[in-house]
């Protein structure tokens, strides 16, 4: 025996990111020399992977301009 609640409830709503948003990040592993690991510390040692990211995406998006 039902009691009809049931067909009254709303359907979840699925949480996205709303308009304006950046995409998001993929997570990965990656293994580097230590040398590499050291000189990030010690100039950027609170921005570390935010500055990783910025040069990596710049080398990837200047590739792809000499690729054209």
């Amino acid at each position: 025996m039902t009691t009809g609640i049931e067909e009254l409830k709303l359907p979840k709503k699925r949480m996205t990111r709303g308009p304006g948003k950046k995409p998001t990040l993929v997570g990965t592993s990656l293994r580097l020399p230590r040398e590499v690991v050291e000189y990030f510390d010690t100039h950027f040692a609170y921005t570390k992977q935010a500055k990783i990211r910025e040069i990596l995406t710049e080398y990837a998006n200047n590739q792809l301009k000499e690729m054209k």
